[in-house]
């Protein structure tokens, strides 16, 4: 099987010590439901020593800044995440994600993230993963319905998008379950499954835009300032200094987004 540079990057962000988790979609080529995916994710550990080894470790590779927030503790705090891209030895391109806070994720989940020095090789869990997939994006929901499967069924009928699983899952498992699809699988209706389904699908993918939006329309000036600096054609240390001194100017810590009805219920 060919390397995959992402699997390959993410242990060696975790060389010194647990402080990045794969996560989205190659997290999902890691669980065998994908067999790629372009760009790379990871939950990076809320430290300033996790950010240090990440900045020196895409430096070395001659990575650059895309446009984003600055890989700071301050920022990833607030749920921002920061964007780097370089070229790998081949030419080809590889894009690189951060974020410590991944919406629809409770902070319990991601305090056990870093526990384990003994793997280099660190992947979020199923359920994070999951929660994280709940995204504007239609095709991310065929997905979860295939995560969901790697659950132990009690677990996989809470989050299943997949109606035929929860008809089958309802009669052992759905009893107490506080979910329209599921008391619909208990009641035999399968069309009324399919409806709560669609109807639950579009609730989150709504929520998802609104987060999204709001995030979006508070980094505009920054945004802004960063594009005529040009970020993308500069050195990354010295990108990164600059990426800082815009944001504490112009891109606040913190964003009021909608309220999150999925990040507390674990």
């Amino acid at each position: 099987m060919p390397a995959n540079v992402y699997f390959d990057l993410t242990r060696e962000f975790n060389e010194g010590g647990p402080i990045a988790a794969l996560a989205s979609g190659q997290a999902v080529v890691h669980y065998r439901v994908a067999i790629m995916s372009k760009d790379g994710d990871w939950v990076i550990r809320e430290a300033p020593e996790a950010c240090t080894r990440v900045l020196d470790v895409l430096a070395a590779y001659g990575a650059s800044y895309r446009p984003g927030a600055p890989l700071d503790v301050r920022w990833l705090a607030g749920g921002w995440s920061s964007h780097f891209e370089f070229q790998d030895e081949k030419r080809r391109r590889v894009r690189c994600d951060f974020f410590s806070r991944p919406p629809r994720v409770a902070r319990a989940a991601l305090d056990t993230l870093y526990t384990s020095a003994d793997d280099p090789f660190l992947v979020i869990d199923l359920e994070s993963l999951i929660r994280m997939k709940r995204t504007q994006r239609a095709k991310d929901y065929a997905v979860i319905g295939e995560l969901a499967t790697r659950l132990p069924p009690e677990r996989e009928i809470l989050v299943t998008t997949d109606p035929d699983r929860l008809v089958a899952l309802a009669p052992l498992h759905g009893a107490g379950v506080d979910r329209e699809a599921v008391r619909a699988a208990l009641a035999g209706e399968r069309d009324a499954v399919v409806v709560a389904l669609a109807r639950e699908q579009d609730r989150q993918q709504q929520e998802d835009r609104k987060r999204l939006d709001a995030y979006a329309a508070a980094a505009e000036p920054y945004l802004r300032e960063l594009g005529r600096w040009s970020i993308e054609e500069r050195r990354l240390p010295h990108a990164h200094r600059r990426a800082i001194e815009l944001a504490e100017q112009l891109l606040p810590t913190r964003v009021t987004p909608p309220e999150d009805p999925d990040a507390d219920a674990q």
